[in-house]
């Protein structure tokens, strides 16, 4: 069944594609001049849909504007803008990604670490409402969309696909109703972590640092874990150990159910095998890199890569420096070597894009912002073993065929109820006294 998805994708693809009146690709020579070969992947592009899994746009937003977008409109030129045009964190806005030929973007609604078990939803929610009005407020350019078939009806009529993700699952607050509210409001993946809370995570000590503060500054926060509780982003040169608890398995079980795709950039190598021996529809690592290229915890081990053929998820490359060459340099070249690397581990099919534009202030030199995408595959079509239709597939295809397998899986579990599963007492007690106590079910009815 699995497999008519993928062909109803592909072949809806093609279609939407075709309506679009481009010509068809043509696989240049590899010898052939960088203008021809740029050129050749302008028409590429045309042709078939860019899919980008991770945009931080909407955190800056409320970093500069403290959400207020009465001056800011995502269709303007922040290349000339302040304060945008000053910080080594802003690489998109509309005529960027239109330039760069993305077909859907994926807007990362995120709240820090520092807000957990305070007013974690609160934020979240404002983020949500951020994206959304960011992308109403240019409806001839970019839309809301909720489904896989929305991104090729949108690329067909030429309009940005935006989508929302949820990174970090402390911003669930450890329900599995502001789970469902949010795939209501229309978040299409959660990252599970760094912000997974002791929940749905077991114990293991170590240290963990968090990156943050004003756009351009970095903000060191050092702690001890205990049973995995914390939130903050985690040393990505230390190893961790933390895997899924039993609610977290339930989670996972409970996305699988709403459509809701689960995300596993920055989960450690255990939570990625507990979720990938628990889930029911395919993941994805929205902005994530190889392990055995830049060996940090923060990349994806082989062994992982290499079970994703099983599972039918997708590893999107991350654009990010300290990711790629673990160090403050990187070129386009280095992205093309990651990508080439999950091929090899995963298969051609499992390979996708995540740029994470807007989140970090390091970019591969060629790669600068997100206008650049052509420059990726006019340096990939120098390679004779990317075929045009592989190449099709890391644009987008593989991420649309993830993510109907888990609009199927959806349809398959429609028939089960929603969990109601919540969490031990004892796990969230002491890290969260300030919130409402049900003793019994005789005083939540008084």
């Amino acid at each position: 069944m699995g497999r008519v998805v993928v062909v109803v994708v592909v072949a809806a693809a093609t279609a939407a594609a075709g309506c679009r009146a481009s010509p068809l690709p043509v696989r240049v020579s590899p010898d052939a001049a960088p203008q021809e070969r740029l050129q050749a992947a302008h028409t590429l592009l045309a042709t078939s849909p860019l899919i980008d899994g991770h945009n931080d746009l909407a955190w800056n937003v409320r970093k500069f504007l403290h959400n207020k977008l009465h001056s800011f409109n995502l269709s303007s030129d922040l290349t000339k803008e302040k304060p945008w045009r000053n910080s080594r964190f802003s690489h998109t806005d509309l005529p960027r990604l239109r330039k760069g030929q993305v077909a859907a973007q994926f807007w990362s609604v995120y709240v820090p670490c520092g807000a957990q078990y305070l007013n974690t939803v609160q934020l979240l929610l404002e983020q949500v409402d951020t994206v959304r009005r960011m992308v109403a407020a240019s409806p001839h350019d970019t839309v809301l969309v909720r489904s896989s078939s929305e991104i090729l009806e949108e690329f067909r009529r030429g309009r940005v696909a935006s989508l929302m993700g949820v990174e970090g699952g402390h911003g669930l607050a450890s329900s599995m109703g502001v789970v469902r509210a949010l795939y209501d409001l229309g978040v299409r993946y959660v990252t599970l972590t760094p912000q997974v809370p002791h929940a749905m995570r077991l114990s293991g000590g170590g240290k963990r640092t968090e990156t943050g503060g004003q756009l351009g500054q970095a903000v060191t926060v050092t702690e001890v874990v205990v049973m995995g509780a914390e939130c903050s982003e985690p040393d990505p040169h230390l190893p961790n150990t933390r895997g899924l608890t039993p609610y977290g398995k339930e989670l996972v079980r409970e996305m699988n159910r709403l459509g809701l795709m689960v995300d596993l950039s920055h989960a450690s190598a255990r939570t990625a095998r507990d979720v990938l021996a628990t889930t029911r529809a395919p993941v994805i690592f929205s902005h994530s890199a190889a392990r055995a290229l830049c060996g940090i915890e923060r990349n994806v081990p082989d062994d992982v890569l290499s079970s994703l053929a099983e599972n039918g998820g997708i590893v999107m490359i991350s654009f990010y420096n300290d990711f790629l060459t673990c160090s403050e340099k990187a070129s386009v070249q280095d992205v093309v070597a990651h990508i080439n690397h999950v091929r090899s581990m995963a298969g051609v099919d499992y390979v996708g894009l995540g740029a994470g534009y807007d989140g970090i202030n390091r970019t591969p030199s060629g790669l600068e912002d997100a206008s650049r995408y052509p420059k990726l595959f006019a340096e990939l079509l120098k390679d004779t073993t990317w075929s045009v239709q592989d190449l099709k597939k890391l644009a987008g295809l593989n991420f649309l065929r993830v993510f109907a397998r888990v609009e199927q899986v959806r349809e398959e579990l429609s028939s089960e109820r929603p969990s109601e599963e919540i969490i031990p007492i004892h796990d969230i007690d002491s890290r969260w006294p300030c919130r409402y106590k049900f003793a019994s079910l005789d005083d939540a009815r008084t």
